[in-house]
């Protein structure tokens, strides 16, 4: 029988098991391939985000190589831990082991949870650290000790290197003191040192944009505000996206727990109410704009699907406690079906109606693609193209073992536009049309000849995944005006 103490580290136990077992049975989806390219081009900060997913990628990048089991593990690493912090949170607000055990399991059936929880994208480290900021910022209230001040400093510090959005939680945390009147810490000259050590340490994010023209800011600007046109199409769909990403009856159990909370004088619930309500206030209202990507609010659901865990486990009403058990179980249990199918991919769909289209088969791609780049013996300069950022960072990465170059070829500034120094004009290209991007190579770039180079079939249990087409470009002289 396992003690009360033990219970957590046997759950979070399980699933990061389960985490570690599915990791290395399907491929990197577009972001995280990206992701682990920032290790690869290590520096001190990149176009879509500040550089610390990519530091944290690096670590094992050039330590151990890369594969789709080492490229997962620092994911699934850092959600034990935002898991047993959950599990800190709860046992601090309520007490109880069992209402806590329950939280944290609650928090393991989301579905997009789940994915940041394997896959490592900047909201992964951001989730863990909301939490280190509520601990230190109630500590602080309540002991107020210079050391926890540089512990301070140091959590804004590191989700300043995480995502450009964690900018927003420094008001609500200025305005937990204003409210519980600790003036005295808000003016304090630790807090000024505090603030100091954060901007210390995202120095080189601030450096990395002086010289590169600020284009990572003006990105996320665009990227986040989108339109100045407000559309109710977009917010109602970015809403829509959270109701089923993160599993629909743990979206109402967040809500519900939110809007429990908002009168608590408990600081644990008063502080989770700022941080999660001031993310969510700020992406529904650029929801309006742009469509908001479900993980984006992340910290709302992390830190609200447990309290509204709790909330529920201690209403009076019966019929409360056993929407909480269905909703929990009905969760768990697509959970595993998802992470049973990710292993063993026993479902049978039509053609290109495959849900793994983004995970599935580009090292056959990119395999290909190096076969036909060899046989072209006759240029001395030749490389693999592809026409949009999402398919560059999955034929980039995988094409890491055959060290081929590979151009993105668009008209958008991003990334690829700040590691591909050369323009590739005078190569010999071979584009990658699959059947989700086709292009017409002849009408989109110049070049002195095109001939297509062959085809591929991506298929899995005897349905097409996907179908890519390989087109040489001879001699590439830009994209036609």
């Amino acid at each position: 029988m396992l003690k009360d103490k033990d219970k957590i580290f046997f759950l979070i136990g399980v699933f990061t098991l389960i985490r570690l077992l599915v990791a290395p049975f399907f491929g990197l989806g577009v972001d995280e391939a990206h992701y682990v390219l920032y290790a690869k081009y290590l520096d001190f900060s990149y176009v879509d985000h500040p550089p610390l997913v990519g530091w944290v990628h690096a670590l094992i990048f050039y330590l151990l190589g890369t594969n789709e089991f080492l490229a997962r593990l620092p994911a699934i690493l850092i959600f034990a831990a935002t898991s047993y912090c959950a599990y800190i949170f709860l046992m601090r607000i309520t007490g109880s082991v069992k209402i806590s055990l329950l939280a944290v399991l609650a928090l393991n059936c989301s579905f997009m949870l789940n994915a940041l929880g394997l896959m490592l994208l900047p909201d992964s480290l951001l989730l863990l650290l909301v939490f280190l900021l509520i601990f230190i910022a109630e500590k602080i209230f309540r002991e107020n000790k210079p050391c926890d001040y540089i512990l301070l400093g140091i959590i804004l510090g590191l989700m300043g290197l995480s995502k450009y959005t964690a900018i927003l939680l420094v008001p609500p945390l200025i305005v937990f003191f204003l409210i519980k009147k600790r003036y005295d810490i808000i003016f304090s000259p630790y807090m000024f040192g505090a603030a100091l050590i954060a901007l210390v340490m995202i120095s080189p994010v601030i450096y990395w944009n002086y010289t590169h023209d600020f284009i990572s800011f003006r990105y996320q600007s665009g990227h986040v505000f989108g339109t100045l046109a407000a559309s109710a199409k977009n917010f109602l769909t970015s809403l829509a996206a959270q109701f089923g990403a993160y599993s629909p009856f743990l979206f109402l159990i967040a809500f519900y727990g939110f809007f429990r909370s908002l009168r608590s004088t408990n600081d644990y619930l008063r502080l989770a109410v700022l941080f999660a309500g001031t993310i969510m206030i700020f992406f529904l209202l650029t929801s309006l704009s742009e469509r908001t990507l479900p993980h984006w609010p992340g910290i709302f659901y992390l830190l609200f699907i447990p309290i509204g865990t709790y909330n529920l486990f201690i209403s009076s009403q019966k019929w409360k406690k056993n929407f909480l058990y269905f909703s929990i179980g009905f969760s768990l249990v697509l959970t595993l079906f998802a992470y049973t199918e990710l292993a063993a991919k026993f479902l049978t769909l039509p053609d290109y109606k495959s849900p793994f289209r983004d995970i599935y088969g580009y090292s056959t791609i990119a395999k290909e693609a190096d076969v036909l780049l060899q046989k072209n013996s006759s240029a001395k300069l030749k490389a693999i193209a592809v026409s949009n950022w999402t398919m560059g960072s999955r034929t980039m990465y995988y094409s890491l073992p055959y060290r081929n170059d590979v151009y993105v070829i668009d008209n958008r500034q991003d990334q690829f536009d700040v590691w591909q120094k050369n323009v590739p004009l005078g190569y010999d290209l071979l584009f990658l049309n699959t059947h989700f991007h086709e292009l017409n190579i002849e009408k989109y770039a110049r070049c002195d000849r095109v001939d297509a180079a062959g085809k591929t079939d991506i298929k899995l249990n005897g349905a097409k995944v996907d179908t890519v087409e390989y087109v040489w470009c001879y001699n590439y002289q830009g994209v036609r005006p």
